[in-house]
């Protein structure tokens, strides 16, 4: 296992100072979620996977099952954007599910610029057309639909044209900077 610096984690020690019942109790079974220790030094370093989601802690050497404890975060430039993921990790070691974020699907659009960015990074690296068309495609479309005037080669020459036109200045309007009237070809609404 590739263990990284432990500065971006959230470190959980155990806490000497707490006394009563609401304090809380370390638990690692509680924890959700499919989990490995490695050992990091004098501390451990925990890590969970839990369905798409992976959560790294720092355990103490000397935190207990069932001892009292306390989480500090690195005070770091990024604080404010691992707030969120920090405040899931918490959860976790309450024993609750951390909500998963979000993943948006893939627009028609979105896996439009992707193919012609590939396209132009092969074009620019010297591939044929065909050879784009059967990266992009698959060996056998190409071999069922590359002809002179097949659809699968205006495709490509499609795709080409617009990631040049993205490459031209087209990406201001694509990023939101600069608004154009004309948009780049296929982003025509679909009817």
């Amino acid at each position: 296992m590739w263990l990284s610096s432990s500065d971006g984690l959230l470190h959980v020690r155990a806490d000497v100072h707490a006394h009563g019942a609401a304090t809380r109790r370390f638990d690692l079974w509680r924890i959700p979620g499919r989990k490995r220790l490695v050992m990091d030094g004098h501390d451990l370093a925990l890590t969970a996977d839990l369905s798409a989601l992976r959560m790294r802690l720092s355990l103490s050497g000397t935190l207990e099952d069932g001892g009292a404890y306390v989480g500090a975060v690195p005070l770091t430039p990024g604080l404010r954007g691992q707030l969120g993921g920090f405040y899931g990790h918490a959860q976790a070691l309450e024993g609750h599910v951390p909500q998963i974020p979000f993943v948006r699907a893939a627009t028609r659009a979105a896996l439009l610029h992707l193919r012609a960015l590939q396209a132009l990074d092969a074009s620019t690296a010297g591939a044929s057309h065909r050879d784009i068309a059967q990266a992009l495609f698959g060996l056998e479309a190409v071999v069922l639909r590359w002809h002179e005037d097949s659809e699968l080669r205006a495709q490509v020459r499609h795709l080409l044209r617009r990631a040049e036109s993205f490459m031209n200045g087209g990406y201001l309007s694509l990023a939101g900077v600069l608004d154009s009237a004309a948009k780049p070809p296929g982003d025509e609404p679909v009817r």
